[in-house]
């Protein structure tokens, strides 16, 4: 069994043709705007770790706990493009061939 990760909530974008078109869609504008949110997310951390440190505020514990949070939300990030890939992927194939 592998390991509990919140970027096992996205769907899977190798199985997204059983979707009708409207949810492929649907799924396709979510995905580009979370991924707009997490990367915001990301720099804002991004920031606030910088001033922290130059501040002289900054414990190892905080530091190792921050490292993990953006370690995570960079692998979710990552995920979500996955799958808005995966759905222009599917929604391309759907276009009937051109003549």
């Amino acid at each position: 069994m592998s390991a509990v990760c919140w970027s096992h909530l996205l769907p899977d974008p190798s199985r997204l043709n059983h979707l009708s078109t409207d949810e492929l869609q649907a799924i396709g504008r979510t995905a580009q705007c979370e991924a707009m949110t997490v990367a915001h997310g990301i720099a804002s951390i991004g920031e606030l770790l910088a001033f922290t440190a130059d501040a002289g505020e900054l414990v190892d514990d905080t530091a190792r706990n921050i490292g993990w949070l953006i370690k995570s939300l960079g692998t979710l990030s990552g995920r979500i493009v996955d799958v808005a890939n995966g759905v222009e992927y599917e929604l391309e194939r759907r276009k009937p061939a051109a003549e």
